[in-house]
């Protein structure tokens, strides 16, 4: 079957030989079946967690030449597995390779990974990638800070891989390193985090996003300038959360991830659930202010979509207490109003408060209340 290109995406040979080759797979048989020759890629269905568990179930997830497994943990309990041919490993490791060396890792570096190497992918998301370009690389694993501490002193460590709240740990115990690859946490997408991290390093610290299901998807470079997509390896995009429509560059929405050559469990259109915006420029795809949050729970405020993890993040960015805040909704005189309480010291700069708020969010906040002794509720939505 032939598919007319649709803006933003590949080129209309590799697109038609996408859809040809992943409807031979038992996971999208059905629905690509019925496809017709002019179906633009905007009609192509999405893959969402809930169909791979019912792939799963009905065995349809495994690959005749799978040489690695995963599990991939999923919100609520349980997993999945994720299954990778050689191939694939080795295709991952090159592209995420060539996106280590553009943010300036190099084949003579001692790399240390602090990441877990187990069932979870974990670790061995970033491995393959050093390994491609043939540094020195430390499948250290997570936790033991003074074994850590040791290792980057006696190696000369000079790369590496942490979630930035561990890394600023073993930073603040005395670890120097010059360059920071930064995954598993938000780091850009709350204020002055990176700045905190590199300050307890003495480092660049870099913003990555990865995920079990799709792997190193983008990097930042030294410029800073938003993450660059690994478009050799996913094509993203970024969708309305509610209609599923595409949106323009720039606008915040949800991550969609397909895989452009992975033979094992390649995903397609899969619905991350991730917050991001995209831009498409000169000289590729970029992700500018990473990923800031989550669309579980969009709420509808005055006629404006606020997703609560991004508060959440906007909050820790501010210095306040993000996990102890409540969103309170109500009507009056037939509009929403909305109040935000979180706990912290109150302070002058309230107004400031408000004002970064509404930029932020393009929402006026009606009630803003901090104070020591709250206790968050998430969200009350008493509109009527």
């Amino acid at each position: 079957m032939t598919h007319t290109r649709q803006p933003g995406f590949t080129s209309l040979p590799q697109q038609a030989e996408l859809l040809d080759r992943l409807a031979q797979l038992p996971l999208y048989r059905v629905a690509l079946q019925n496809l017709s020759e002019q179906t633009g890629w905007a009609s192509v269905p999405f893959l969402t967690r809930e169909r791979l568990t019912q792939a799963f179930e009905a065995g349809e997830l495994a690959h005749p030449d799978a040489v690695r497994v995963h599990l991939t943990p999923h919100v609520g309990g349980g997993w999945l597995p994720e299954y990778a041919t050689q191939a694939d490993i080795d295709a991952h490791g090159r592209a995420a390779g060539a996106a280590l060396a553009r943010a300036g890792v190099r084949r003579e570096d001692h790399v240390q990974i602090a990441f877990g190497f187990h069932r979870f992918a974990g670790g061995w998301i970033m491995q393959g990638g050093f390994e491609a370009l043939g540094t020195k690389t430390l499948p250290f694993g997570p936790g033991e800070s003074e074994a850590q501490l040791e290792a980057i002193r006696k190696l000369g460590v000079r790369v590496l891989v942490s979630a930035p709240s561990f890394a600023q740990r073993l930073g603040e115990a005395g670890a120097r390193v010059e360059l920071l690859i930064s995954s598993g946490e938000p780091l850009t997408s709350i204020a002055g985090r990176r700045e905190r991290v590199e300050a307890a390093l003495g480092c660049v610290a870099l913003d990555a996003y990865a995920s079990s299901e799709a792997g190193l998807m983008a990097l930042e470079t030294p410029e800073k300038n938003g993450l660059r997509v690994l478009e050799d390896w996913v094509y993203l995009e970024v969708v309305d959360p509610e209609t599923g429509e595409a949106l323009p560059d720039g606008e915040r929405g949800e991550l969609v991830v397909t895989h452009l050559s992975k033979q094992a469990m390649p995903l397609l259109r899969f619905r991350t659930g991730d917050l991001t915006r995209i831009e498409r420029r000169a000289d590729g795809a970029y992700l500018p202010g990473g990923v800031f949050g989550n669309v579980g729970g969009m709420l509808k405020v005055k006629g404006v979509k606020l997703f609560p993890r991004e508060v959440a993040f906007w909050l820790a960015g501010q210095g306040l207490d993000h996990t102890q805040h409540t969103l309170r909704l109500w009507s009056q005189a037939g509009a929403d109003r909305l109040g935000l309480t979180v706990r912290g010291e109150r302070t002058d700069a309230m107004d400031t408060l408000k004002v970064d708020f509404q930029r932020r969010f393009v929402i006026r906040l009606d009630e803003l209340t901090v104070t020591p002794e709250h206790e968050g509720e998430g969200v009350l939505d008493g509109r009527e």
